[in-house]
């Protein structure tokens, strides 16, 4: 095995320890915010530590941890804390990916379905979608883009442009959820967008799914 396969195999195992020490305090949001007060500016690191390995091992779904950032730190510094640990996570699943290649990546496609493709296209607009479709495990869609043609460039672009769309959606999402007896009105309109989101993306990925087949 070459160093760089075994510093990625590395850096996996040690994402799985920490995620595993992490999870009983994740599950419950009361316990994870007492820790981030309580450990200070060293929260604020250990929550994109969090965040960025649930972009490995989605656990739990992204957008309850998001939430609970937005009860902590509010709606500005919570969201832009979720954005950055996503964009942390998802750029280094990437480059694990595609260090690793086809032989550990492919497995993990099977998640994705049609979505797949994602693994043989250097489609831009393909990555965005596959962000605002937050039924699709992130982490596969990382892993799908580290084995295909696109560059880390487009990739990281295209997922900035697709994360702040659904990452505000999915803090608007949690937050209510663990409020849902104060917002519960709120939180209906929530689901309602994400249902919007939802669908156009999957329209849009129909179409352009449409438009390439001739081609092929």
């Amino acid at each position: 095995m070459s160093r760089k396969k075994l510093t990625s195999a590395i850096v996996l195992l040690f994402s799985l320890v920490i995620i595993g020490l992490l999870y009983p305090h994740i599950q419950h949001p009361d316990l994870f915010q007492d820790l981030i007060l309580e450990l200070g500016w060293k929260g604020v690191l250990l929550d994109l530590l969090a965040l960025s390995l649930l972009m490995f091992f989605p656990i739990i779904p992204f957008a309850l941890l998001a939430g609970i950032n937005i009860v902590i730190y509010g709606w500005s510094a919570g969201f832009l804390l979720t954005l950055t640990g996503s964009l942390l996570g998802s750029s280094l699943a990437f480059f694990i990916s595609r260090l690793l290649g086809q032989e550990w990546a492919r497995p993990h496609l099977n998640k994705l379905g049609k979505w797949g493709k994602l693994s043989d296209s250097k489609n831009f607009s393909l990555i965005i979608l596959a962000r605002l479709i937050f039924v699709l495990p992130a982490a596969a869609v990382n892993y799908a883009a580290g084995v295909s043609p696109i560059r880390f460039r487009s990739f990281f672009l295209a997922t900035l442009i697709g994360n702040i769309p659904i990452i505000l959606w999915e803090s608007w999402f949690g937050h209510d959820f663990w409020h849902l007896l104060q917002y519960p009105r709120r939180f209906s309109l929530a689901l309602l967008t994400g249902a919007v989101i939802f669908g156009s993306a999957w329209l849009l990925w129909q179409y352009i799914d449409r438009q390439e087949k001739p081609s092929t």
